[in-house]
């Protein structure tokens, strides 16, 4: 029975990527998608030694101590700390899912290079969310606090963390592996999908090896990797339109200057940087926002609800590819014609001119 389960488990895991595969208008190769789908067997790695080393060295980084800062403290000393632990916490998931996928992929010189860009570019998204949720929480706790209820602290507070942390470490597997090869907005839906799918996949036979029940397999395998691809997918949507910020920015009137008047002029900033923040955040705020909703509804007894709810994120996913492809196009065709109005160099034009 339990060769019974793991092989209908990974039939599952096959369909589901072939799927969303073919739905990619301009597929990368075999070769990238099984290297992605490997790389994202090993991204529960950073999530347990997250759990290692709060467990045994710093355990307010939990994703039940977190949010202690800001139900125990006033206002302005809670949110500080917990600003701090953030960026903290920030650095050690980009650390560890850094180091797996170096390893992973042989210290490549691309992935060095990736790295290296994530850890300027990336932390940014899963801080600003974090902080939306933590205020989130500590306005929920001002109004429930004369019940002496732990609801907050406990069920919103580790659910829903928990999903952000999940979603930014299947991220940045893909940004760190796969950042170089993307070649249009789709590319960066499916391979999220791939990484999102080998982390469902590993998930599905630890908890049920940990349960001691490999049943557990069938149900997670229909409700667990539905919900992981959806909110992989999500994200990679938005990830493509910021890893394509400045083609984008171009279609809408140039990558120009943003000027505020309550900015300094040192802090004045390209629309593509605004453009590529604005994306990542809201990448993350919507997968974490799925992938919650549904960790919500089981605590709650609520599961037979994650059904309808998993089946408009696909067509929600669909929907993106389609709109991805579009998009893609579009800079397609601005890219073609900056080439055409590209101005020769004199060696060129020397040529040009001896061809005629």
């Amino acid at each position: 029975m339990t060769l019974f389960y793991v092989t209908l488990l990974i039939l599952t895991t096959l369909i589901w990527g072939y799927v969303f595969y073919k739905k990619d208008y301009h597929p990368q190769p075999l070769k990238v998608i099984f290297q992605s789908f490997g790389v994202g067997l090993f991204a529960m790695v950073p999530v347990f030694a997250y759990r290692y080393i709060y467990q045994n060295f710093l355990p307010m980084l939990s994703e039940f101590r977190i949010f202690e800062p800001l139900l125990k403290s006033s206002i302005f000393s809670g949110f500080f700390v917990f600003l701090i632990n953030l960026g903290l916490l920030s650095l050690i998931l980009l650390a560890l899912s850094g180091i797996v996928s170096l390893i992973l992929n042989f210290f490549n010189h691309a992935t060095l290079t990736n790295f290296k860009n994530a850890i300027k570019d990336e932390p940014l998204g899963f801080t600003t969310v974090s902080l939306f949720l933590g205020f989130a929480i500590f306005i929920q706790n001002l109004a429930q606090n004369t019940f002496n209820t732990s609801v907050i602290g406990t069920v919103l507070g580790t659910i829903l963390f928990l999903a952000v942390v999940e979603e930014y470490i299947k991220h940045l597997m893909v940004r760190i592996t796969d950042d170089k090869k993307l070649k249009d907005i789709d590319d960066a839906i499916t391979l999220s999908i791939v990484v999102g799918l080998a982390f469902a996949f590993v998930e599905t036979i630890i908890y049920s090896v940990i349960a001691g029940d490999m049943g557990l397999i069938i149900y997670r395998a229909m409700i667990s990797i539905p919900i992981h691809l959806v909110a992989s997918g999500i994200f990679g949507y938005y990830y493509g339109l910021a890893h394509f910020a400045k083609p984008i920015a171009e279609l809408e009137g140039g990558d120009k200057k943003i000027k505020r008047k309550w900015l300094s002029k040192t802090l004045t900033l390209k629309k593509s940087t605004v453009y590529h923040e604005e994306k990542m955040i809201e990448g993350m705020f919507f997968a974490t926002l799925f992938h919650a909703g549904m960790n919500l509804l089981f605590e709650f007894n609520l599961g037979f609800l994650s059904v309808p709810l998993i089946i408009a994120g696909i067509v929600v996913l669909f929907k993106l590819y389609k709109l991805g492809k579009a998009e893609s196009l579009l800079i397609a065709r601005l890219r073609r014609k900056i080439r055409k109005l590209k101005p020769l160099t004199k060696r060129k034009a020397k040529a040009y001119a001896a061809a005629r």
